[in-house]
């Protein structure tokens, strides 16, 4: 809480949410995303919160305006980054009636950063669906002259019998797919690949042809560096001065994440924690491990050099006690975390 008090740029903040197979119980976490002082970018779990059933948009909003009020950081909220479902959408238009106004920077549109993650999935859903017959066909394919040790014994002799040179291996190569079609067409199985036929056609007829742009050109002709490191926020650390609105600016929207990937990180983390063996694992308790996982690894990796490490390595809870099978954690050892 200390740093978030003290850093001056703005919190952008991803929050999603997660059930436990083990628990069968809804957890809601929350990171703060900001660049300090030193200019790096850091990132902490400020809570992972147990919701009880119904997760509504209004039971989000609350949760998320007690993070935000308890840590102090709703007067310094940049953007808000969510997936996409409908309920995210009720919730945030409820959060910013809470918020006063030129608390928050932005409109809602930019204040609601959607998750470029989950977009790209639904574009690449909607993309297969429209090919969803074709691989159903491919796949029944496969799956009939994999069945038996009898059948790709047939399968490689006719690929044997007619000189393929190399199988279907999973690669995005233009003579894969008429490999597969030559041998398939000696069992009748050429039906199968009929709509990659049409495809190939029309790209071979140049209907779906790339056209090179201009990049393409500089590329291909190494007029541009390819790979070229660039540390933009040293750049604006060094030329502070020289623009120093712009500097300011560039902390607070540089910051910001455009997927909800770090909540998808701390779901994978947490569901190794509550393992089978652990599915009683207190709420409280897993909260308490999954932030001082968090914080500690910005410690041991110098996201926070000025603070002292045993300044987090004891935690102490007054409301936490043996009857809610809650254990206190004292004198952990950084180094083993």
């Amino acid at each position: 809480m200390a740093i978030m008090e003290r850093i001056q740029s703005r919190v952008a903040v991803t929050t999603d949410m997660w059930t436990s197979t083990n628990q069968k119980r809804g957890f809601m976490v929350v990171t703060t995303h900001f660049i300090d002082d030193s200019w790096k970018l850091q990132s902490r779990i400020i809570r992972f919160i147990y919701l009880p059933c119904p997760h509504t948009a209004e039971v989000l909003c609350d949760a998320l305006m007690d993070t935000f009020l308890e840590w102090n950081i709703d007067r310094k909220l940049s953007t808000l980054t969510v997936d996409n479902c409908s309920t995210n959408d009720a919730m945030i238009s409820l959060l910013l009636k809470k918020f006063g106004n030129g608390v928050h920077l932005w409109t809602k549109s930019l204040f609601h950063v959607r998750c470029a993650a989950h977009i790209l999935n639904l574009i690449v859903k909607d993309g297969l669906e429209v090919i969803k017959a074709s691989i159903e066909k491919i796949r029944d394919s496969v799956a009939f002259w994999t069945a038996t040790p009898k059948r790709e014994e047939k399968f490689e002799d006719a690929v044997h019998q007619l000189h393929i040179t190399h199988e279907y291996q999973g690669k995005n190569n233009d003579s894969d797919g008429e490999s597969l079609n030559r041998a398939t067409s000696t069992f009748g199985g050429k039906d199968a690949l009929s709509d990659f036929d049409l495809f190939d056609s029309e790209r071979k007829k140049g209907k779906t042809s790339h056209v090179k742009s201009e990049l393409d050109h500089y590329l291909e002709e190494d007029v541009l560096p390819r790979n070229q490191e660039f540390d933009i926020l040293a750049w604006w650390k060094s030329n502070g001065l020289k623009y120093p609105t712009l500097q300011t600016i560039a902390r607070d929207v540089l910051s910001i994440p455009v997927s909800t990937v770090a909540s998808e990180s701390a779901f994978s983390t947490s569901g190794r924690v509550v393992s089978p063996n652990r599915s009683k694992l207190h709420p409280q308790t897993l909260e308490a491990l999954m932030c001082a996982q968090s914080w500690l690894f910005a410690i041991e990796n110098g996201g926070v050099p000025e603070m002292s490490a045993s300044r987090f390595a004891t935690m102490n809870d007054d409301d936490m006690d043996a009857d809610d099978g809650v254990s206190t954690i004292t004198n952990v050892d950084v180094s083993v975390l």
